[in-house]
This record gives structure tokens, C-alpha cells and sequence, in this order.
């Protein structure tokens, strides 16, 4: 396929902040021109090892230094596509040309060739990865779970600046993201149960703390003058109980967000904790909650305390993101180490979609489950569904279902079932 003409705009992310939108006409060799777009979003709550992001309007810019590189050229397949983007940038964490702009292209590229090849984008991908079948065998081919991100805290929140004096809270909750996750093999039931729970939900919290202190994070989530991370999920979890839902609790703690480098400690509701005592508090949540998942339990460069989580709960998903950073080596080591059984997928952590599978290869290979995760700062591009059902994935994170950069998600992966009525 040849690119004809590749142009990117700046483009707002659902926080306001700046982001990039990649615009590719190609030409297929019958003759017939395709034009393809892709959106890439961005973390506020970012990995130390993720690809490096340049300023939107710089990583603009940067394009016009590479267009007669990759216009005009014949490519036969993603591969070689991404393998030019990364020979041009030259740099290890891509901080020449930037993750963002590298990704941008990348993806819009897939649904080039997808489009004319006349293919659903999840069948391009799954293409790209045809020895997944083989190396896959925690799950079956399917619909993800949807992970709903229902409470917010970490640097999802702001909180309003009259909550210090009306509540005596400055800072929303340590944990980053309290989720529900269907354990129903049926994704529309899933989907509607999840929408019904999160609903019910935003009435619950409301009624016990006021409506006008209900109000929502980045991410969707419910954020309110909650005294401690567990006050959260006692509502939720007897939110759950009342009514029968099929939901299990999910917790990202996000742990980088409250460690302290100098002493290894963990500042939890104001008090410092060693490893060994937040792993305790990490111990008695899992059982008294039944939590399915917990993801970021440590910080970033923790890879023995996450084993030795990992080790004393092993029925739990202990999930790495800022631990490993969808990057292979880091992946290598974390599997190495045994510091967990499941890695968080972002395609901007790694910054291509070449390299986003082969670190699912990896992870499938060493009987690792994978679970595609949006950022905090999203875009209309719903992507990573078709990425989660192409691979398989575990789960697909996307907030709740409370506004449109969440949603068109879900509602991508809703649509894939509806056409190949396949249960997770």
C-alpha cells in the first residue's frame, strides 16, 4: 500500500488538553485511495518507562521533517511500516519524533490497510497476530470484560476547593480507579448490568453524601468527600449484595502515586506504611471484598514486592501498568520475577502497534493474561476495542460508562459481539 499523503492535526482529549489526530490518504495497488484517521490519547498518570510524548504542536512539526519519508513509499505490511517510523525516530524511548506522533501514524496505517482490504479492523489485527491462537491459553477468543471504573481517586481527581472547609478533605482518595467487573459470559447482559450498577450507583452516593458533592473524575468515576479508601467499598460492595449484581470489585491502586522514594514507605490516609504493612492492608481488602483484580500495588520499580503479593494471593490478579509499561523487557522481567499473572496493554506506552503484539506474544507465551486499557485523556478513536477483541484480551478498560470518550469504547466492543454473537 502506498501513502500518498499523511498529515496530522492538534486536536483537544477529553481533559482539554492537546492531543494528536493523525489523517492518512493511501492507495491500494487496484488503484482505489483510502483515507484513514486515527487519535491517540494521553496519561496523567504516567509510567516513568513509557514512551517519551512530545508537545503536540512540536510532534506537528516534526511530520514535515519525515513526510517524504514515508509518502510515496510502497509498504507491504504493518511491519514494515512501524519498522520505518522507528528507523527514522532512532531513539529508545522515541523522544525524536515522540510516542504520540509514532502512534498516531501506526494506527492509522492498520485502518488504512484494513479499509482496503475491505476488513472490520479486528480482523486486520488479529491478522497481524495469527500466532495468538497458539500461544493463548488462560481465555477463549471473545468480548473482553468491560471494566468499569466507577470511583475515582489518584490523580483522576480534582477535588472542589470548598470540600477543606465544608469536609475537611483536600485531596481525593489514595487508591486511583474502585471498579466493578461482570463476571456474566454474556457482554450485552454485561454491559447493561454495569450500566444499571453504575446508575444505581451515582443515586446511592448521592443520597448519602448530597447531590451536589457527587461529581465525576477523568475517568467518569464517582468522586465524593469519601473518608477512606474502604468507605468506598463498603458502599459498593453492599451496592452489590443488595441487589444480586454479577459484579466482583476491581482496585488500581496506582501505588507510585502515594510512594515516597526516600523511605520506600507508602502514604495511605495519611499514614506511612512499609511494603510489608501495605501488603497486609492489600491482604485483608482481597478477602473481606472478594477483589478479582489489583492492579499497581506497589510502585514502579517494585518487582519483588509485587511477587511476593503475587505469592500470597495467587487466585488474584495482580496486574502491572506502570510496572512494565506495555514494554517488552520490562514485561521480561516482571515474568522473571513472577511479580504478577496479568499486563495492563496501552498502546502509548510502547508507541506502536507491531510492538503492542508482540508484547501480548510474550505475555500469552508465559501464560499471562492481558488487559487493553484507554487513559485518562481520551479521544472519539475507539481503537483499543478492536485491539481487545482481536487479541483476546481479559478486559477492556475504559472508564464508566458516564461520558462519550468511555462509552464509544464499550459500545465498539458491544457492536463486534452483536456481529459475531460470541460470549467472553
Amino acid at each position: 500500500m502506498k501513502i500518498l499523503d499523511a498529515q496530522v492535526k492538534v486536536i483537544q482529549d477529553s481533559r482539554k488538553k492537546d492531543t494528536l489526530e493523525a489523517h492518512l490518504i493511501a492507495r491500494e495497488g487496484n488503484g482505489k485511495n483510502v483515507v484513514s484517521v486515527a487519535s491517540v490519547p494521553a496519561g496523567k498518570s504516567t509510567g516513568t518507562h513509557e514512551a517519551a510524548v512530545l508537545e503536540p504542536k512540536k510532534a506537528f512539526h516534526k511530520l514535515t521533517e519525515i513526510r517524504d519519508k514515508i509518502t510515496g513509499v510502497n509498504f507491504r505490511d504493518q511491519h514494515e511500516f512501524d519498522a520505518l517510523l522507528l528507523a527514522l525516530d532512532g531513539t529508545e524511548n522515541k523522544k525524536n519524533l515522540g510516542g504520540n506522533l509514532i502512534l498516531s501514524l501506526s494506527l492509522a496505517f492498520a485502518r488504512a490497510f484494513a479499509i482496503a482490504r475491505n476488513l472490520e479492523l479486528y480482523k486486520y489485527i488479529r491478522l497481524l497476530a495469527t500466532d495468538l491462537y497458539e500461544l493463548k491459553t488462560a481465555d477463549s477468543y471473545g468480548c473482553s470484560k468491560p471494566i468499569f471504573n466507577v470511583i475515582n481517586g489518584g490523580a483522576h481527581v480534582e477535588i472542589p476547593e470548598n470540600w477543606g472547609k465544608k469536609f475537611g478533605i483536600k485531596k481525593g482518595l489514595d487508591f486511583q480507579e474502585f471498579q466493578v467487573i461482570p463476571t456474566i459470559n454474556d457482554f450485552g447482559m454485561a454491559m447493561s448490568v454495569g450500566r444499571e450498577y453504575y446508575r444505581k450507583l451515582g443515586k446511592e452516593l448521592a443520597r448519602i453524601y448530597g447531590g451536589a458533592n457527587v461529581i465525576l473524575g477523568d475517568e467518569a468515576g464517582y468522586v465524593c468527600p469519601f473518608k477512606t479508601n474502604e468507605e468506598a467499598l463498603e458502599i459498593m460492595q453492599e451496592l452489590i449484595s443488595r441487589h444480586l449484581y454479577p459484579l466482583k470489585i476491581g482496585l488500581d491502586a496506582a501505588a507510585s502515586q502515594f510512594h515516597v522514594d526516600k523511605t520506600n514507605a507508602y502514604v495511605v490516609e495519611k499514614s506511612e506504611r512499609t511494603p510489608e504493612e501495605l501488603g497486609i492492608l492489600y491482604y485483608n481488602l482481597a478477602h473481606r471484598y472478594e477483589l478479582v483484580s489489583l492492579e499497581d500495588p506497589y510502585h514502579e520499580e517494585a518487582f519483588e514486592d509485587f511477587a511476593l503479593l503475587h505469592k500470597e494471593l495467587p487466585e488474584l490478579l495482580v496486574v502491572t501498568d506502570d510496572l512494565t509499561t506495555t514494554n517488552p523487557l520490562r514485561l521480561k522481567k516482571a515474568i522473571d520475577e513472577k511479580s504478577g499473572n496479568a499486563i495492563l496493554i496501552k498502546l502509548n506506552q510502547i508507541g506502536t502497534l507491531s510492538e503492542t503484539i508482540s508484547v501480548v506474544k510474550l505475555a500469552y507465551k508465559n501464560n499471562w493474561r492481558t488487559i487493553v486499557s484507554h487513559r485518562s485523556g481520551e479521544t472519539m478513536d475507539s481503537f483499543i476495542a478492536d485491539l481487545a477483541y482481536a487479541i483476546g484480551a481479559w478486559g477492556l478498560k475504559s472508564g464508566s460508562p458516564g461520558k462519550p470518550e468511555r462509552t464509544v469504547k464499550y459500545n465498539r466492543l458491544l457492536d463486534i459481539w452483536k456481529k459475531q454473537s460470541v460470549v467472553f
